[in-house]
């Protein structure tokens, strides 16, 4: 009988041969890289936790660096604690039981992601996260300019319309809006800085939480984050606006990989242009990339056939506990994600499987 294939990859032009050779080496591994998506990153529990179960990551000889936006980033955050299974977890666990009703506003669910930042970063988390002896972390976060950072909700409404039409023309008009801010933790900035549109924070113990929600923020619809403690003043947000799924070149010309475990197979840059199907991540930023995504075969495993859902909140707000069971389901079925992953990668029958990016 023919296994059915749960997890599909694909490769950059500069690593696919060398996969296809020699399989996934972990040594060669320099970053893992998490895309923002809101609920949709259930489908990667199983998969992450494969990745913490059998130490994978942590057996190269160097740090790793694990970057992302919103939940990409919380997923990576929990990863790098000192308990990363109860602090991965203790996330999980919190954002599911968020109920949200008719009647919450940007402050009240800001209230509520901030207790999901606290659920997973304890004070002995912070300092694990900032001094952890095998990675590095990254957190994309975005900081308003002008309109785009008004506490008038009619004003930054008007920015972002304003902002996504800018948007269908070129991406670079988003720089008009928000300034891309990335928040890291190590000796040395990470080595992408140097190709940023942008600047770099340094994480500290002060500022490490409001990153981590700053991270999550999503205009119109979350609190902004104001001040945050040890970078420049501003309204801080969801660095998903610029950074969504994957828009960098995340380990520039070091022929080494990026680990990328995305919920579907279609990358979109920013998140303005997840309507815009023409729009890709630039041109180069994927050649070192090896990104793993749920077949669909595994997608038929899911509830109605579908990825969760930020809208499952408003579809459910009469049934919290549904939205709930369905969400816990989705987790417990990726469980397959991550075993065929490592029994692939450790059979080396990876090879077989990669197609090209």
């Amino acid at each position: 009988m023919v296994m059915k294939r749960y997890v599909e990859y694909k490769a950059g032009r500069e690593i696919l041969e060398t996969i296809r050779g020699d399989g996934l080496d972990p040594r060669r591994i320099e970053v893992f890289a998490g895309p923002a998506g809101g609920p949709k990153w259930f489908v990667s529990v199983g998969f992450d936790r494969a990745l913490m179960q059998s130490g994978f990551l942590k057996r190269s000889n160097h740090r790793v660096l694990l970057v992302g936006s919103s939940a990409g980033a919380w997923r990576c955050l929990a990863m790098a604690c000192p308990d990363p299974f109860d602090a991965y977890e203790r996330l999980r666990i919190a954002y599911s039981r968020n109920i949200f009703t008719r009647s919450d506003t940007p402050e009240t669910v800001s209230a509520a992601l901030r207790s999901n930042v606290d659920a997973f970063i304890s004070e002995n988390g912070a300092q694990g996260i900032l001094h952890n002896g095998s990675f590095d972390v990254a957190v994309h976060a975005v900081r308003a300019r002008g309109p785009a950072g008004s506490a008038t909700q009619a004003i930054e409404g008007a920015a972002i319309l304003l902002a996504g039409l800018m948007n269908t023309v070129t991406y670079r008009a988003m720089d008009l809006f928000y300034e891309r801010v990335v928040f890291y933790s190590g000796k040395e900035p990470p080595r992408f800085l140097g190709l940023f549109r942008g600047r770099g924070v340094r994480l500290t113990e002060r500022n490490i939480r409001y990153a981590a929600l700053a991270t999550g923020s999503l205009p119109y619809v979350v609190a902004g984050v104001r001040d945050i403690p040890d970078a420049p003043a501003g309204v801080y947000r969801d660095g998903g606006l610029i950074d969504y799924q994957f828009n960098q070149d995340y380990c520039p010309g070091s022929g080494r990989i990026t680990l990328f475990f995305h919920y579907q197979e279609r990358i979109v840059p920013g998140w303005f242009d997840k309507k815009l199907t023409w729009r890709r991540p630039p041109k180069g930023s994927l050649d070192r990339v090896l990104q793993v995504y749920p077949s669909r075969a595994f997608v038929d495993l899911l509830p109605d056939r579908r990825l969760p859902d930020r809208d499952d909140f408003i579809s459910f707000v009469d049934d919290p506990a549904e939205r709930i069971r369905r969400w816990d389901k989705v987790a417990e079925l990726s469980t397959v994600i991550g075993e065929q992953f490592m029994e692939d990668v450790e059979s080396g029958r990876i090879k077989e499987f990669v197609r090209p990016m």
